[in-house]
């Protein structure tokens, strides 16, 4: 949402919205109000081509198998943790299970 919205023009919105607020809040106390109601648009999720086979032991033991995309559809977002073992050899396998698709 754009930051040259006046103050009344915020609460406004706010309003429309059924959010809340404090009367005596400062514009940025508001925007961040309203930018709290907003629909937080995701990043697309990065994908990754398996190179050797693993069981994934933090999605439900599924098995990727050597081609695989990484995630697969309907998986959680894996941390960047996971990715940084899944994409080096400091994994319970000593081996670099994933790479980045270009």
């Amino acid at each position: 949402m754009s930051n040259q919205l006046k103050v009344d023009e915020i609460k406004a919105l706010l309003d429309t919205a059924g959010v809340e607020y404090n009367d005596k809040a400062t514009k940025a106390e508001l925007q961040e109000l309203l930018d709290e109601t907003q629909p937080k648009q995701e990043e697309p999720q990065q994908e990754y081509t398996v190179v050797h086979d693993f069981k994934d032991l933090e999605d439900g033991s599924r098995v990727y198998f050597k081609g695989d995309t990484y995630p697969h559809k309907n998986a959680k977002k894996p941390t960047a943790k996971r990715i940084k073992e899944l994409s080096t050899i400091k994994n319970k396998l000593n081996k670099v299970l994933i790479t980045e698709q270009s």
